[in-house]
């Protein structure tokens, strides 16, 4: 897939399975489609909808003659989701498509639904087509961006991450960082939970919070052992010394062999 698209899918009474190596926005039209995904099986009708992670296994099963869906397929090199993120301060991966969820839509966001499938059917060019799935994805994708941001407020205010807890989870996997769905697992949190707690509490993201930790080990063993860079570098979990100096020098802003230098003087 080259670009994000937005079509409508006829689904009737077929049924199949499904995985796709991009994030995927399921949004009932017409009729009924029973679906499930890890997290058990839902229906999807007008009013509902669904996010579906890259690599998520769906199984579908239409339930009539008219049953539709609504699906928008989200390109991850999309300039209009970018630029979403960097104007709402939004980590996508780790926010809205950590995971996969099943969304009541409010009354008001209804007929956005009903909008936005007679403005893809109403489009008679290509350019046309494209620019209308742009502006569908940047619509839907805020949207239930909000909707995540609200329904997880509640628990939010009641949650709080224990850094002590954090350090030791991740301290015992250096040479393997744990992604995501590990930490959040380890602090019985969903991933966007995780992900909100981390920028409120931390002002970073999971995996920043992961890093940082890394390069922490990474300077206490420069200035107080006699450990090689590539050591080090390999017991942190970097795939090589080039890797390990590019993400030191990125966060601290000097090359791993001036802390050594500065060590052995």
């Amino acid at each position: 897939m080259s670009q994000t698209q937005a079509h409508c899918n006829r689904i009737a009474r077929t049924s199949g399975e499904h995985c796709h190596d991009y994030p995927q926005l399921m949004l009932g039209w017409r009729g009924a489609m029973d679906y499930e995904f890890s997290r058990g099986g839902e229906r999807l009708v007008l009013g509902q909808a669904a996010i579906l992670p890259s690599r998520e296994t769906h199984l579908y099963l239409g339930r009539g003659d008219d049953s539709e869906v609504l699906v928008i397929d989200l390109d991850d090199d999309d300039p209009c989701l970018t630029s979403l993120e960097q104007s709402c301060a939004l980590e996508l991966r780790e926010s809205l498509f950590a995971e996969p969820r099943a969304l009541r839509l409010p009354p008001n966001l209804i007929p956005m639904v009903e909008f936005a499938t007679g403005q893809l059917k109403a489009a008679r060019s290509p350019e046309q087509h494209a620019l209308i799935n742009h502006q569908l994805a940047v619509l839907f994708v805020s949207q239930f961006s909000q909707l995540l941001a609200q329904g997880d407020r509640e628990t939010l205010r009641r949650s709080r991450l224990s850094a002590a807890a954090l350090d030791a989870f991740i301290d015992e996997r250096l040479a393997m960082p744990p992604d995501n769905q590990a930490l959040a697992e380890a602090m019985c949190l969903g991933q966007s939970q995780l992900h909100l707690l981390c920028q409120r509490q931390f002002g970073v993201t999971p995996q920043q919070y992961v890093m940082n930790r890394r390069l922490r080990w990474a300077q206490y063993w420069l200035a107080h052992t006699r450990r090689s860079v590539g050591e080090i570098a390999l017991d942190l979990g970097f795939a090589d010394v080039s890797s390990f100096s590019r993400a030191y020098r990125r966060r601290l802003g000097h090359p791993p062999s001036e802390v050594r230098k500065a060590s052995l003087s």
